[in-house]
């Protein structure tokens, strides 16, 4: 199995190319194994000279820890690898590390940042013909517009990357942008081309054995489901996202999920379950520091506890959830940059209404 981003521009590449690819398919069944074995080995390549392999190494790593929350622990190493990359002109490495930094960003909230690094990834990017860091990072710039209620132009964007994936058969990517894609769709109430992309999005998960996309794919799933009025088959499907995140250790989608459990079990009438749900939900958040999980897990709560009589806690909740709105705001591109794709002819501008990006994927 080919890792999601093989290694470039190292003498030592078709070997590390399949070191990495071995510790690819170890980490699906022994993560904290396989991070050993990574940081190892990228340790063993600085002492020997390969600093593109090391730096290559380093973005595994980090997509390793990011599928169970732990990222974040690693923004001060990317911080310096990236000025390290810069340092020895190594285009290709410097837009994997301002990929992950951006990501890192988004997770928390955090977009002014998250859009300069996928910014930056993306000039890198296309300076050293990297193709799948350029692909990443118009994901990313897209999930942006999504952050600001931009649905059809963060469309666009993804539009764009998919059509840059090509026939390279990359699964990753190909999960990644389906599912970002059929995320577009449904915010703007196409459910049948959402159910569709996501569809893709679960199959190319598969096909790769991308476990945290495949958990994914099965939660929108699940939402285009109760959009639908199909509980049953909501139900399954967010029942199989629960677990697959749980056993993955993937905080922030198990917490996205736990949202949608909330909103399944007030359909079956269960107020205390989706309590529980929500409750679960912020605290997975609190964990990973993301912002906007936060935000709208205590807009959930507030919403729960006024409709059971609550109205104090009801109140607490709301003021938090207004608290972190303002933050994540704040930190939210406010007005027409060079990044952001003009409307093609034809087509109105979009409103600006704040909304927030259910997916940060």
């Amino acid at each position: 199995m080919k890792p999601p981003h093989p290694p470039t521009a190292d003498p030592c590449s078709d070997r590390l190319a399949v070191a990495l690819a071995r510790l690819h398919r170890v980490a699906a069944r022994h993560p904290a194994a396989a991070e050993r074995q990574l940081l190892a080995l990228e340790a063993a390549l600085r002492a020997q000279g390969h600093t593109a392999a090391a730096l290559d190494t380093l973005a595994q790593r980090f997509r390793l820890l990011e599928r169970s929350g732990r990222a974040l622990a690693l923004r001060e190493t990317l911080q310096a690898a990236a000025r390290q990359a810069e340092a020895a002109a190594l285009p290709a490495q410097a837009a994997q590390m301002a990929e992950a930094l951006g990501r890192i960003a988004y997770q928390q909230g955090l977009y002014l940042e998250a859009t300069e690094q996928w910014s930056r990834a993306l000039d890198r990017a296309e300076a050293a013909g990297a193709w799948r860091e350029g692909v990443a990072a118009r994901i990313g710039l897209g999930q942006i517009h999504y952050a600001m209620g931009a649905w059809t132009t963060g469309l666009r964007f993804h539009r764009d990357a998919l059509a840059r994936l090509g026939p390279q058969g990359d699964s990753y990517l190909a999960a990644k942008v389906a599912l970002n894609i059929g995320v577009g769709h449904f915010e703007t109430g196409q459910l049948e081309d959402a159910e569709r992309h996501f569809a893709h999005g679960l199959a190319a998960a598969r096909r790769g054995s991308h476990r945290e996309f495949e958990a994914e794919a099965h939660w929108h799933l699940a939402r285009a489901a109760l959009a639908r009025g199909q509980l049953p088959w909501a139900t399954a499907d967010c029942r199989l996202a629960l677990g697959l995140a749980a056993r993955l250790g993937h905080h922030w989608l198990e917490a996205a999920a736990s949202r949608t459990w909330t909103e399944i079990a007030l359909a079956r009438g269960d107020e205390a379950g989706a309590v529980r749900s929500t409750l679960h939900g912020l605290a997975l958040a609190e964990r990973i520091q993301s912002r906007p999980q936060q935000s709208q897990a205590h807009r959930q709560l507030a919403q729960l506890l006024e409709k059971q009589g609550d109205l104090q806690g009801a109140l607490a909740h709301l003021w938090r959830h207004v608290e972190l709105q303002a933050e994540v705001e704040r930190q939210t591109p406010s007005g027409p940059t060079t990044l952001y794709a003009a409307p093609e002819p034809g087509e109105a501008p979009e409103a600006h209404p704040r909304t927030l990006n259910p997916s940060a994927r």
